[in-house]
């Protein structure tokens, strides 16, 4: 069990982390000296293992705002001031600039989250009961929920950054941005494209019991990333991943 959990745990660093540090230099190293290069490199690889999301959400952050904000800037904008071509699966076979924050959407995401996650609680509450009728052992939740819910004061508010701000940042742009978006819709179909980053996302949280939650946050943050954009996909996922943390401190409590 040991051996198949540090499996995971490898699968799970490397899908989350191999994208974002590849756009990073891509973007901001590839130019720069060998030196910097393995530098900075060895920084992000060494505070990725020892910060949980921390280090790849300060570089999704730095990639926002200094490359995709940038290049996205204005209708037909194709190239940022330090001279960074935007990518042409950016705007793939959309109508709209995926990068744009639409302040103005943020309640109407929400309140559709709201209705998605209740739909996706009914759905796994069924498949767990049907789960136990076939596995004859206890099933177990998610690993981060077991340590939110178990731990202390300073540990929980740790990591509700984690959950809640972190790993929406992250994961969007992991699975969303790059997954979705940059690597498979230019390659396939849109269903087949967001199906496959579907299962993807499933399969890197590693959780029987949450399976229909996972799929369906995916498919619905696909949705959204498509209607309007990557922060209303972040915005939907904090909201799914919020709503979770609240009903584990009712719980607590």
């Amino acid at each position: 069990m040991d051996a198949i959990r540090y499996i995971v745990f490898i699968f799970v660093f490397l899908i989350v982390n191999t994208p974002i540090y590849l756009q990073l230099y891509r973007v901001f190293l590839i130019n720069k000296k060998p030196i910097t290069i393995i530098s900075l490199t060895a920084l992000y690889w060494f505070g990725a293992i020892f910060t949980e999301n921390f280090i790849p959400f300060i570089v999704v952050i730095l990639l926002l705002y200094r490359y995709h904000l940038k290049v996205n800037c204005s209708e037909g904008a194709r190239e940022d001031a330090l001279g960074h071509k935007a990518d042409d699966g950016e705007s793939y076979m959309r109508d709209i600039n995926v990068w744009r924050f639409d302040r103005h959407s943020v309640l109407n995401v929400t309140i559709a989250t709201l209705v998605a996650k209740v739909l996706v609680t009914i759905i796994n509450a069924i498949y767990i009961n049907m789960l136990s009728l076939i596995v004859k052992t206890e099933i177990q939740p998610q690993e981060v929920v077991t340590d939110f819910y178990e731990s202390g004061f300073w540990p929980r508010f740790v990591l509700f950054f984690v959950i809640v701000i972190f790993a929406p940042f992250v994961e969007e742009y992991v699975f969303r941005y790059f997954l979705y978006d940059k690597l498979f819709l230019p390659r396939m179909p849109r269903g087949f494209a967001a199906f496959l980053s579907a299962i993807i996302f499933t399969t890197a949280h590693y959780n029987l019991s949450g399976i229909p939650s996972f799929f369906g946050l995916a498919l619905f943050c696909t949705y959204m990333y498509e209607k309007r954009g990557y922060f209303a996909a972040v915005t939907a996922h904090m909201v799914f991943n919020l709503s979770t943390v609240i009903l584990l401190v009712f719980i607590k409590m």
